[in-house]
């Protein structure tokens, strides 16, 4: 989650503790937080009280926590880790208040069962991604001593001082096109109206592919 913070939290450092204040909230004036899960809500202020000590701590590195945006900062962590095999692609996990959820495994990892928290996120485009946190395996490499010089281009992404070019494959102009027109739809239509918040959601879908091929290639190139 993003670190929101109500605007007196500067002045309440060790007041209460931070747990105690969300059970007193739901007595006393936020009655709606009852529907939520509460070891959701719990680790999200442990998170915001570490946010407001990194920047108590260190204000020159860190900045000030604040409020998440809407289709933006959409997200949780889970502490409690359930998680069961359904098949070589699908696995499912459990999300407190939401039961058994089934995802899609895009990466292939053994050892499920040991990752210690899982954070649900949900991007621009309306897609929901589950990440999950362990050690990473230990990977044996082979020193060959040799050295290589990359630039960074724009005819080129990639230039190797060996004389070896790698180039990312972006959208073609004809791909582009149905984005520029939707871009252009948005410009027309009536700001806060349902049908301009379809056509963003659509853009951001488009863009979405571009982002996710380009993170392909990096992921592909860089490893």
């Amino acid at each position: 989650m993003n670190n929101a913070t109500h605007g007196d939290a500067d002045d309440h450092r060790g007041s209460l503790p931070i747990l105690k204040m969300l059970e007193l909230a739901k007595v006393r004036k936020l009655t709606w937080l009852k529907e939520g899960s509460s070891t959701i809500q719990q680790q999200a202020l442990r998170d915001l009280n570490q946010a407001f000590q990194n920047w108590w701590g260190r204000p020159d590195h860190f900045g000030r926590p604040t409020w998440p945006k809407k289709d933006i900062n959409e997200g949780f962590v889970i502490r409690d880790l359930s998680i069961r095999r359904l098949n070589r692609k699908w696995d499912q996990v459990f999300i407190p208040k939401c039961g058994w959820v089934k995802f899609r495994v895009t990466r292939e990892w053994r050892d499920i069962e040991t990752a210690s928290s899982a954070r649900v996120t949900k991007d621009r485009a309306g897609r929901w991604f589950v990440s999950f946190t362990r050690s990473g395996p230990q990977i044996e490499r082979k020193p060959t001593g040799e050295i290589v010089g990359l630039d960074m281009g724009v005819t080129h992404t990639v230039a190797a001082s060996k004389g070896k070019f790698l180039d990312m494959k972006l959208l073609t102009n004809r791909e582009r096109q149905p984005k520029r027109r939707l871009q252009r739809k948005l410009a027309r239509q009536t700001k806060g109206s349902n049908h301009r918040n379809a056509t963003k959601l659509a853009i951001a879908k488009l863009s979405a592919k571009e982002t996710d091929r380009r993170k392909d290639w990096i992921e592909w190139t860089t490893t």
